[in-house]
């Protein structure tokens, strides 16, 4: 959790601002990994904070989507899309 919250703080991820009048905060919550070598031992325990986005309102919380991971294999199709169509 410690390194999670280094690793927010030096990318300057998010910034903390007053909260306007009648607005509610967005809960946060810590999701658990724990990654296994391929013979099964522990490699390394990972965690993760996020938030919990669906309970904003579009319009109202937000204004834009936005998705804070793209898996490299996604990117090589939009990239592959986009070549072949010029």
């Amino acid at each position: 959790m410690i390194e999670e919250i280094k690793a927010i703080e030096k990318n300057n991820t998010w910034k903390l601002v007053e909260l306007p009048d009648k607005k509610k905060t967005i809960d946060v919550k810590w999701i658990f990994k724990v990654k296994l070598n391929h013979d099964g031992s522990v490699s390394k325990h990972k965690a993760k904070l996020v938030d919990k986005g669906f309970l904003q309102r579009y319009g109202v919380v937000f204004n834009e989507v936005f998705a804070s991971v793209a898996r490299l294999k996604t990117i090589r199709l939009v990239v592959a899309l986009a070549s072949s169509k010029n």
